[in-house]
């Protein structure tokens, strides 16, 4: 079993080279912002502890949480942030781990935003999607409608590209074509012979 988990900015474009991954070498995807979510659902661990710290003014009238709300306060009050990473983000490697361990898979890829000492679920490898802050911009105004200054303040949360160069053992550059990020991929796996042409 390889294990490689997979980070970087915001707009980077770490889904495509997800689907590559999975498409064309049949990896396992954990996404831990999906991790996440499913663990913040009513009745789960993360959702009684958020709304225990945050109150009910993050929810909607059905009582799930409104990520709307959520995603405005965090981006807003770095104290707030700070609180929701302490409490969700244990849970999430927590889940992470035991998916791990109990997956039959050849190849698995972890892909999380945020560097942090609590992410290392013994990887063996530590792979980083880079792209230009423009690029970046660009694909987050065309993909998700948002306005420039939103996008920087959310990059300006993240971590430092300096971080995650210290940290990443690979960087996969993807301001680029899809087949470059093809010709990456295949140069690191080392399996050119069974990619699809």
């Amino acid at each position: 079993m390889r294990v490689i988990g997979l980070t970087g900015g915001v707009g980077a474009g770490k889904s495509l080279v997800l689907s590559i991954l999975n498409k064309e070498y049949n990896a396992q995807v954990i996404k831990a912002d999906e991790v996440a979510r499913e663990l913040m659902e009513p009745g789960k661990e993360g959702y009684e502890l958020i709304t225990k710290a945050l109150g009910e003014s993050i929810l909607k009238p059905d009582g799930s949480i409104d990520r709307q709300i959520l995603s405005k306060c965090i981006f807003q009050d770095d104290r707030i942030r700070k609180a929701v990473d302490e409490i969700i983000h244990p849970l999430v490697w927590k889940f992470i781990k035991g998916k791990i361990s109990s997956s039959q898979e050849k190849l698995i890829v972890v892909e999380f935003a945020i560097m942090g000492e609590k992410a290392d679920i013994g990887y063996d490898e530590m792979w980083y999607v880079y792209a230009s802050e423009q690029v970046r911009i660009r694909r987050l105004f065309e993909n998700r409608g948002y306005e420039k200054e939103h996008s920087e303040r959310i990059m300006a949360s993240q971590a430092a590209e300096s971080e995650y160069l210290a940290r990443c053992d690979r960087v996969i550059r993807n301001d680029g074509s899809i087949e470059e990020i093809r010709n990456q991929l295949a140069q690191i796996l080392n399996n050119r012979g069974q990619r699809e042409s």
